[in-house]
């Protein structure tokens, strides 16, 4: 393991008003999306608590903790997270497999004059495979058959490798916790931060350290 945890505890923020018209408009589409029942059609589809997550966001922010601006939401659904990195001043990413969501989090930010960027693709890059173990998710280098991957990982419709990222967040589904954590430990540069929503009032960081043998 080449990473370590940040100390950090929950707080509770009075939000700036542009953030929590932002979130209110998000809880709306939000309510929207189940009353139509389309979480059916996207049952892993579930929302974090939102001021929570700007909080430690932005936390991480004031503390200088990411070593530049660039920012990356795995599974980034309605793009909420991302939208608060944009709010934050992070040149901001979401990647999402769906692509109703991907539409769904265009319109969210693009409603709110917010710049960002989603991808849908699958947050695991080329060169890694996810499988299903007896603790949940896992994640291996993609070795099989000769297969390799050129250079560092890169997601598709991205100019810059995952390595280059600076900060991360990911709300992981509860069999994917330990996934996410290896999958940081395998792509994200040394000096990278995540922040890692668990459940409500349940947020760890952490920090990339040097790289060893994955």
């Amino acid at each position: 393991m080449s990473y370590e945890e940040i100390p950090y505890t929950v707080e509770d923020r009075k939000l700036p008003p542009v953030v929590k018209a932002f979130i209110d408009e998000a809880d709306r589409r939000c309510d929207d999306f189940y009353e139509q029942k389309l979480n059916k059609r996207y049952p892993r589809y579930v929302p974090s608590e939102p001021a929570q997550v700007y909080a430690a966001l932005r936390h991480v922010t004031e503390q200088g903790l990411p070593l530049g601006e660039t920012f990356i939401e795995w599974g980034s659904g309605f793009g909420v997270g991302t939208g608060f990195a944009a709010l934050l001043g992070y040149e901001a990413h979401g990647i999402e497999i769906e692509e109703t969501l991907v539409e769904k989090a265009e319109s969210l930010l693009a409603d709110q004059g917010l710049d960002a960027e989603f991808l849908p693709v699958s947050y695991i890059p080329d060169g890694f495979i996810s499988y299903d173990a007896l603790s949940g998710h896992d994640i291996v280098r993609d070795d099989s058959f000769g297969h390799s991957v050129e250079g560092n990982p890169r997601y598709e419709g991205m100019d810059i490798d995952i390595e280059e990222v600076d900060l991360f967040f990911v709300y992981p589904w509860p069999g994917e916790q330990e996934m996410m954590l290896k999958l940081f430990d395998a792509v994200a540069g040394e000096g990278a931060i995540l922040v890692a929503y668990f459940g409500d009032r349940d947020i760890c960081l952490y920090r990339k350290l040097e790289d060893e043998d994955y």
